[in-house]
């Protein structure tokens, strides 16, 4: 039975004796096979299963009244499709095939008609096929990575650049995994239906977070080389910037106290490599580059996608198909926005003050004194003050950040103005920033910070300040609130935490502040397409 039969996937099963070939499931679009895969026994939509570290994968649902209880084996698959509805004309007919007998999709029958029409047709689909295009592993018409010639220098190049990295600067040997390892075991190859470049080391770390900690340090050593670099849970996106569409994932794995190997990432096959199978890497010519491939290869494709992985599977999806994952390894979001800010600012930079300093400099006149601009970044705000002939302080956890920050103040031969790396997390660090005595009043300057921690982080912040605030002393705060959540983003892919405008006064109050000036807007700090709704306040201790 064809269980799904969704915008973006097709998913279901089929009941063989075990004994039985492999079943081949193909996908038709009226009378054209428009992709093909394997049927597999014992993935992760059969049965729940509970990993090391209590990692567990539930089985999916299965519609009321199906038949999965056969006493024969089960075995499924799944199909990409998202693109394939524009090549679908209103009406036309799709069917799922399995060893030549049509199956039936739940809530359908024997096919399911195209609700709309794509505004293409299957002839329109089989030109692409015949110029080299298939329907990939994310659902989309793309060139064969087999027939992709500039984009495999592009990665191979990215590869080879990176493995020498994480050479000198750690001591690893950077390995191809996952997707490209099985490519070059299996098809001497890329897959053809692939869409990235998988790379792995073995980290010398022997707990999860040890390791994961690693991988933010190995991002920033990236950043500083010149590359673009993203966290993702299971590990690093690496981008050459002047080939910004051609990426490479870099994978941590680390063997932990009882010698087996761990995958924070995931894995789909129900064996583990151990230390006494690891036997290191070796060099081999992949599409006439040299790369490092583990002398277990076979062991480690095992793991990744069970004992059938000389089988294809076009449709293999890991959100399906995964068993689990070491979660305590696992890039958390503070080490994601951690990278994420270091990223940030080694290629990006703003020239100008934010309307929130100059907002704020306005209303302090004539007064001298002193800001702290807690989360500081690259100085921006910091410089202006500092040109404005107050002194400045300029707290980031962003040691790229601040080191940018300096540069710009030496360049303007500000010496009213100092920056320091600070852990806003990290209590005794941030307490020690705001011990010194600073010219008074004292202006506690946080501009688009309270959306970017946690709320501990943000209470342990609040207390630091409360306790070396003096009578005449501000509080000036701009922040993201919980209605701009909703709103078109810039940069979408980092932590943010939207709060209450409400609430966050309320609680100023309570501490002990007079909120002289308060709104909650759009149109404070538009920037490109994004206007964001932020609550813009200023506190005077009494």
């Amino acid at each position: 039975m064809v269980e799904a039969f969704t915008e973006d996937e097709v998913r279901g099963w089929v009941s063989v004796p075990a004994e039985s070939a492999p079943t081949e499931v193909e996908l038709r679009l009226g009378a054209m096979t428009v992709s093909t895969t394997t049927a597999t026994p014992d993935g992760a939509m059969s049965a729940a299963r509970r990993g090391k570290h209590g990692s567990q994968t539930p089985s999916l649902p299965s519609p009321k009244g199906d038949r999965r209880n056969s006493r024969r084996q089960i075995r499924t698959f799944t199909f990409a499709i998202s693109q394939l509805w524009e090549y679908a004309p209103k009406g036309t007919p799709l069917r799922v095939v399995a060893d030549y007998q049509v199956l039936p999709i739940h809530g359908h029958g024997m096919f399911l008609r195209a609700p709309r029409s794509g505004g293409k047709t299957p002839e329109d689909l089989q030109k692409q096929f015949d110029e080299g295009r298939l329907l990939g592993r994310t659902g989309l018409v793309q060139v064969s990575k087999q027939l992709d010639e500039a984009w495999q220098s592009a990665v191979s190049s990215l590869y080879e650049s990176t493995r020498q990295v994480l050479a000198d600067e750690f001591g690893y040997d950077l390995f191809i995994t996952y997707g490209t390892l099985l490519g070059a075991v299996r098809e001497g190859g890329f897959l053809a239906h692939d869409n990235d470049y998988d790379a792995s080391f073995v980290s010398s770390a022997r707990t999860g977070p040890e390791a994961a900690d690693e991988m933010v340090r190995i991002a920033k050593v990236l950043i500083s080389q010149g590359y673009r670099v993203g966290a993702m849970g299971g590990g690093l996106h690496v981008v050459d910037p002047a080939r910004p569409h051609d990426r490479i994932d870099i994978f941590h794995v680390y063997f932990d106290a009882d010698g087996v190997l761990q995958h924070p990432f995931g894995y789909a096959g129900s064996q583990q490599v151990t230390t006494a199978q690891w036997q290191g890497t070796r060099e081999i010519e992949f599409v006439g580059r040299p790369a490092l491939v583990p002398v277990c290869a076979e062991d480690l494709l095992a793991t990744f996608y069970g004992d059938d992985w000389r089988l294809p599977k076009t449709g293999f999806k890991w959100s399906v198909e995964k068993r689990g994952n070491d979660r305590t390894g696992v890039m958390t979001p503070p080490r994601i926005t951690e990278v994420y800010w270091a990223d940030y600012y080694a290629h990006n930079g703003h020239a100008d003050a934010s309307s929130f300093a100059r907002f704020v400099d306005e209303r302090l006149g004539s007064t001298s004194g002193t800001v702290i601009d807690v989360g500081c970044g690259d100085g921006r705000d910091s410089i202006y003050f500092a040109t404005r002939g107050r002194t400045v302080v300029g707290l980031d956890r962003a040691g790229v950040a601040i080191e940018h920050a300096r540069t710009k103040a030496a360049d303007a031969h500000l010496d009213r103005a100092r920056f320091v790396v600070c852990d806003l997390a990290d209590g005794e660090a941030l307490a020690e920033a705001l011990r010194a005595e600073h010219e008074r009043p004292v202006v506690f300057y946080s501009r688009f910070v309270l959306h970017a921690i946690d709320a501990p982080t943000q209470r342990a912040l609040q207390d630091a300040i409360d306790a070396r605030a003096r009578s005449g002393d501000l509080f000036a705060v701009e922040f993201r609130t919980d209605k701009d959540e909703a709103r078109v983003k810039t940069h979408p892919h980092h932590y943010r935490r939207y709060q209450n405008a409400s609430e966050f006064l309320a609680d100023l109050r309570e501490r002990g502040w007079v909120v002289d000036y308060d709104v909650e807007s759009a149109g404070l700090a538009p920037w490109g397409d994004e206007d964001p709704v932020l609550c813009r306040a200023v506190a005077r201790r009494p």
